[in-house]
């Protein structure tokens, strides 16, 4: 059992069915939240809730695209029905093409940002009208070193990435009146490695372009992030020590230069 530093929260993770938003919808049920899956994938947001529950934690399941609204405004009715109103929400859902500038598709263009950008934006409405009801609330908005570093080959998802910030800047001060906090977290490369583009609902913490070795490299402390290194600092970011953070963005990159 956590330490139950999030004991009678609610809390939306959305791409919660692997990697970094399984982590973090994993650690927060342990803290105390009762913790909703969302996942475009049902299978992967269904093992990802019973795991929670296998733990003696409370969770649901809802398979969810973020970029369309109906299903966002179901997913939060059915977090409400069954927990309450929502305290936390964590936008990690992101997609990620690589593909070379000048034969992107405007598909592939449009998709990102659907997901990326859209799909915060509907999430962070819809769950911040629970939060303004409960005049309370915490949300977490997963960036990228892509939105600072720009790569040759995802221009969309860096463009995405790079919105992400002025977004959670702009909702922290929409929000601010409600007692809502609103931040960025900024994973560099972590975990296990992923395919680029696979639409999953959750962009690749990792793409195959690089080693362990080069990637290591790239990196101050010297090894690969895991998925717990981006939960924890999440967890801080939602908890009472970071009760002063606001409208900012946290980089959780082991000193990538």
């Amino acid at each position: 059992m956590g330490n139950d530093r999030l004991q009678g929260d609610v809390a939306v993770v959305t791409g919660a069915g692997r990697n970094i938003g399984e982590a973090i919808a994993k650690l927060f049920a342990e803290e105390g939240a009762s913790v909703v899956v969302a996942d475009i994938d049902e299978e992967r947001a269904d093992s990802t809730r019973d795991e929670i529950l296998e733990a003696g934690n409370d969770a649901i399941s809802v398979t969810t695209d973020v970029s369309d609204e109906e299903q966002v405004r179901a997913m939060v009715d059915r977090a409400e029905d069954a927990f309450g109103p929502i305290s936390i929400l964590v936008n990690n859902a992101a997609i990620k093409e690589v593909c070379d500038f000048l034969e992107m598709s405007t598909e592939i263009y449009d998709k990102t940002m659907d997901v990326n950008l859209r799909g915060m934006f509907l999430c962070t409405r819809e769950c911040g009208k629970s939060m303004r009801d409960a005049d309370s609330g915490r949300i977490i908005n997963m960036c990228s070193t892509s939105g600072h570093n720009p790569e040759p080959n995802s221009v969309a998802y860096g463009t995405s990435k790079g919105g992400v910030i002025n977004f959670t800047r702009s909702a922290a001060a929409a929000l601010a009146e409600y007692d809502v906090r609103v931040n960025a977290l900024t994973p560099t490369r972590t975990g296990k490695r992923t395919l680029p583009g696979d639409g999953s609902g959750e962009a690749p913490v990792m793409e195959d372009d690089l080693t362990d070795d080069e990637i290591r490299d790239q990196i101050l402390l010297d090894r690969i992030a895991t998925p717990r290194d981006q939960a924890n600092a999440a967890l801080f970011l939602v908890s009472e020590e970071g009760g002063f953070v606001n409208g900012t963005e946290l980089k959780v990159t082991g000193g990538k230069h």
